[in-house]
């Protein structure tokens, strides 16, 4: 009964957790969350944070997560230029950012952030750090539930009784 609760306390907490992450990767929230990867954004948002996204919303002063090259950026959104694109600045950088966004690579204004989660992101995204958790995690599992051995009594079940043992001579 007790390995049962464990693991069902297990898979709770794997839910809660797995959860609001497969559904805002799903697309089915108007929400995004994106890894900064590097300190352009420092000391706002610092390396390493996930940053939660609103699609689509953002305005002039606001940090905006926006497609280039491949790769996402996060940086301040500085103007709206006569041309539509935008001009944006990362707030540890001296001068604004060398090329404009157009509004169709831009994917939304930043509503929050959690600092230092982007650590665990970038591990869990490789599947050799998957399988080393999920190992680690039934090697504990395991351990506790076998930690008297096999065979062995707890103090309650032998508590009371005496055992005597008899040899041939």
């Amino acid at each position: 009964m007790k390995r049962f609760k464990g693991m069902v306390i297990l898979l709770l907490i794997l839910a809660s957790v797995l959860t609001p992450i497969a559904i805002m990767a799903t697309g089915v929230l108007p929400y995004g969350a994106y890894v900064v990867r590097t300190g352009s954004m420092f000391p706002a948002i610092p390396p390493a944070s996930v940053v939660i996204v609103e699609t689509d919303q953002y305005e002039v002063g606001q940090v905006i997560t926006f497609r280039r090259a491949g790769d996402r950026t996060t940086h301040r959104l500085m103007a709206v230029n006569d041309d539509a694109t935008l001009t944006t600045k990362g707030d540890a950088n001296d001068t604004s950012d060398p090329f404009t966004v157009p509004r169709a690579d831009v994917i939304g204004g930043v509503t929050a952030f959690v600092p230092n989660l982007g650590y665990l992101v970038v591990y869990l995204q490789n599947p050799l750090a998957v399988g080393s958790l999920i190992m680690c995690v039934l090697s504990i599992w395991y351990a506790g539930s076998s930690a008297a051995g096999p065979g062995a009594k707890s103090t309650k079940e032998s508590a009371g009784k005496t055992r005597i043992s008899v040899r041939a001579a």
